[in-house]
């Protein structure tokens, strides 16, 4: 005989279809943006670093489980499970203190905000390991009965709580300080016992520690847990849902004693109210444009290319950081040259970010620098990047970075350092045996179809240089080294800034390289020159121009010099040539 499933055992399961649903269809590079930056390592030394701190066990279980966000399924259900999880245990202990089942619905708001805070990939999963370990002990607390099992519960408890989840152990003790005042048969010599303990070992136990796990900043030493990825802040929000943790069971408990006659009412005032805020809430946190910035520099990482060139024509990047990746895929592809301005382009900071102390933008700047070959920028912007982590912690993304422009430069000693780092990752675990199997062979790094081209054209000397002088940069690769790439960034920088001037004077740089016609962009930016400085821009020209640019040219002018306010009309037929970005693009 099959048990009935109830009306809440459906919500619990259509709750976590859906945040399983939202992360894989919606917001998966958002947990590959988490993956990257925190380095996991299956060794009993990063064990004990790691819970020999506050909060240090929930700290673990997070980066433990965050590892698997590289496969955005199986982080979207570990999410899932966990959030459903939370729900679950919380409806339990409000039936524990005889809560009637129409009161379900209040167990879904702590976990409806934490998926809310989830969408921002600052919040780590350590907060909500934590969160999930306190519930389940005011769960277990609930089935205690006699005085001395509850002095148990908190001798013991509150220390193991405060190693396993930080200062989230005020949360229990709020829980068994109202539900035993809630209790009518206690004494007052028993409750004076018991809170007096609870609270010196809340207060004192902190300290203590302090001096026996190390000195620790004040609010690490107090919350423990990483929340979020800047410690020094505790977000007011994660507070808010620990004391609903607190109050939602009793909360049930007492509308349960009111005696509403309409239950199918309660339940419908419940649900109205769970939809109207958690429709409010989750539009505060979701953000699709930093899921797109996200998507475009997962793809660079993955080398997919073509998959940003089909993104970015199904709808154009608007961030500087997606238009770097889409440019440097453009370029990847042989198409910076043709196709650039079909998107738009925000100058020369689309192309080359400058340095930021920061933590992501050096790690997509310093993609551009490494596929350009210069291998020691690329390395020092991901040795920043890691260093700029808040959390402090490092990154696999920049370990593997620097892993592979020491292999490239032939620096196998410090490649083996990181190599053997990386063998006790999951992910990177298989990548990392071989290529330290590979540096007993030149030959297979050489035939390698990245590292070793990037060995024939990476800079073998390091210079000095300011973000304004990157064409400089770019014409000292291009003059040593040949390098296509290279050629394009330079053309595409002086075209960026509208430097008409040095990109007539660099394209002869461009002729010993295998171009079977000169790009579409090129041409359009020759021609433009030769128009200014020539009469007939037909006949005399030099170059060989296509005769439709040559028409498009002409039709242009028309408008743009009988026009008093050209640009919507030239938006249409223009909008992606170079000339448009040159008149109209700031």
């Amino acid at each position: 005989m099959y048990k009935k499933i109830s009306i809440s055992d459906l919500s619990s399961l259509l709750l976590g279809t859906l945040i399983f649903l939202f992360f894989v269809l919606f917001y998966s590079f958002h947990l590959h943006y988490q993956e990257q930056y925190q380095l996991f390592l299956f060794t009993f030394d990063y064990f004990f670093q790691r819970v020999m701190q506050p909060g240090g066990f929930s700290n673990y279980l997070g980066s433990f489980f965050t590892q698997f966000y590289f496969y955005p399924w199986l982080g979207s259900l570990i999410i899932a499970v966990m959030l459903v999880l939370l729900q679950r245990i919380l409806f339990a202990t409000a039936q524990n203190l005889r809560a009637e089942k129409n009161m379900f619905v209040l167990s879904f708001f702590p976990g409806l905000m934490y998926w809310g805070l989830l969408c921002d990939e600052n919040y780590l999963l350590g907060g909500l390991v934590s969160i999930l370990l306190i519930s389940l002990t005011n769960y277990l607390y609930t089935f205690s009965k006699s005085g001395l099992v509850k002095m148990l519960f908190i001798f013991f408890g509150i220390p193991l709580l405060y190693l396993v989840s930080g200062g989230s152990v005020i949360f229990f003790f709020l829980f068994v300080f109202i539900m035993e005042i809630k209790e009518k048969n206690r004494s007052w010599k028993f409750l004076f016992l018991f809170y007096f303990l609870g609270i010196s070992l809340i207060v004192v136990i902190p300290f203590l520690l302090k001096n026996i796990l190390g000195m620790f900043p004040p609010v690490r030493t107090f919350v423990g847990v990483d929340y979020f990825r800047y410690p020094i802040n505790f977000p007011l929000v994660v507070g808010a849902i620990g004391f609903l943790l607190v109050l939602m069971p009793f909360l049930s408990t007492f509308l349960s004693n009111r005696g509403f006659s309409q239950k199918r009412t309660v339940v419908f005032v419940q649900i109205f109210t769970l939809f109207l805020f958690g429709g409010w809430f989750m539009n505060k946190s979701v953000d699709f444009k930093r899921e797109e910035i996200m998507e475009y520099d997962f793809y660079v990482r993955m080398r997919k290319w073509e998959e940003i060139i089909q993104k970015a024509e199904a709808k154009a990047p608007q961030s500087p950081l997606s238009v770097t990746c889409l440019n440097l895929a453009l370029g990847k592809e042989g198409l910076l040259g043709d196709r650039m301005f079909e998107f738009y382009q925000n100058g020369v900071d689309g192309l080359i970010p400058d340095f930021t102390k920061d933590f992501t933008i050096p790690m997509v700047a310093g993609e551009v620098y490494y596929h350009l070959g210069f291998i020691n920028t690329a390395q020092r912007f991901s040795f920043e990047a890691m260093e700029a982590l808040p959390d402090y912690q490092k990154s696999v993304r920049t370990i593997k970075r620097l892993a592979e422009t020491s292999l490239i430069n032939g620096n196998y000693v410090l490649s083996r350092k990181y190599l053997k780092i990386l063998q006790h990752t999951f992910y990177y675990r298989k990548w990392a045996i071989y290529f330290e199997r590979a540096l007993n062979s030149e030959e297979i790094i050489d035939r390698h179809p990245e590292y070793g081209l990037l060995r024939r054209v990476k800079l073998d000397r390091d210079f000095f240089f300011s973000g304004e002088e990157k064409d400089m940069m770019l014409g000292i690769m291009l003059s040593e080294k040949k390098s296509k790439l290279a050629f394009e960034y330079l053309m595409a920088y002086c075209l960026l800034n509208k430097d008409i001037q040095h990109f007539v004077q660099y394209f002869p740089l461009g002729e010993s390289l295998s171009y079977f016609a000169i790009p579409r962009h090129y041409q359009e930016a020759l021609i433009y020159a030769w128009d200014v400085s020539k009469s007939n821009v037909v006949k005399e020209i030099p170059y060989n121009i296509n005769n439709q640019i040559k028409s498009s040219l002409n039709a242009y002018k028309r408008i743009y010099t009988s026009q008093s306010d050209p640009q919507n009309l030239l938006r249409d037929d223009f909008a992606d040539t170079y000339w448009y970005y040159f008149h109209f693009r700031n």
